[in-house]
C-alpha cells in the first residue's frame, strides 16, 4: 500500500484546485500570467499523473482538442516512447481555454512550442516544482506534497473509481504491472472509513 503521505486525499485536492483555480481568475482579471499558468500546471500534474520531466516536454502540438487527447512522450527501459493519453472532458476544455489565454497573453502557440512557459521561457523541472509548492502552500497543505504526490494521487484515485489496475498502468506509463501495484492495497482513506463503520456498529 503506498504511504498515505505521498498522496492527496480527496478534500485535499479539492482545496488545491480550488485554490489554484481561483488564484487564475484573479490574475486573469488583473492582467497578471502567473495564475493562469499556476492554475494549468495544478490541473495537468493532478489530471495526468505525469512525471515532472514529462510535463516538461509537452508542447502545444501534443494537445489535440478534437480527440481529446494528449501525446506523451516517456522514457521506457532508455528509450524515448510517444503513447497518446485521453484526457478528462474538465481538462480537455481547461487546455483549450490555456491556449487561447497563451495567445491572447503575446505566448507562441505553434506546434512546436513549449506548453508551460514562465516569464523566462519554457518551464523546467524545478520551475515546476516551484510553481507547485506555491500552490499547495496558498492551499495550506502540507510542504511534503512535492509535485511528484499528483502522480501517486492519480494512481490512487483511479485505482479506487476504476478497481482496474491494468487501467492505471495504462495512465501512467508504467512498463510493469508491478510498479503499479504499489496501488492495489486497501487505500489509507478506505481503511480509514472501515474503521469508523466498524466502531459505529460497535457501540450500536
Amino acid at each position: 500500500m503506498l504511504d498515505r503521505a505521498k498522496y492527496l486525499d480527496s478534500e485535499e485536492v479539492r482545496r488545491l484546485r480550488t485554490v489554484a483555480e481561483a488564484w487564475s481568475v484573479t490574475d486573469l482579471a488583473a492582467g497578471r500570467r502567473r495564475g493562469p499558468l499556476v492554475w494549468c500546471v495544478v490541473d495537468l500534474a493532478l489530471g495526468t499523473g505525469l512525471r515532472v520531466g514529462e510535463l516538461c516536454r509537452l508542447t502545444c502540438g501534443d494537445f489535440d482538442a478534437k480527440r481529446r487527447s494528449l501525446r506523451v512522450w516517456r522514457l521506457k527501459r532508455r528509450k524515448a516512447l510517444q503513447e497518446t493519453l485521453p484526457l478528462a472532458k474538465g481538462l480537455a476544455r481547461h487546455l483549450t481555454d490555456y491556449l487561447a489565454w497563451k495567445e491572447s497573453a503575446g505566448q507562441p502557440v505553434g506546434a512546436k512550442d513549449a506548453l508551460l512557459c514562465g516569464e523566462r521561457g519554457p518551464l523546467t523541472t524545478a520551475g515546476l516544482a516551484r510553481l507547485w509548492g506555491v500552490a499547495i502552500k496558498r492551499a495550506g497543505l502540507p510542504a511534503r506534497y512535492s509535485i511528484h504526490s499528483a502522480r501517486h494521487t492519480r494512481g490512487t484515485s483511479l485505482l479506487a473509481a476504476t478497481g482496474n489496475l491494468r487501467l492505471v498502468q495504462r495512465a501512467l506509463g508504467h512498463v510493469s504491472i508491478g510498479s503499479t501495484a504499489l496501488y492495489a492495497g486497501v487505500g489509507f482513506e478506505a481503511l480509514q472509513n472501515g474503521l469508523d463503520s466498524a466502531d459505529a456498529t460497535d457501540t450500536e
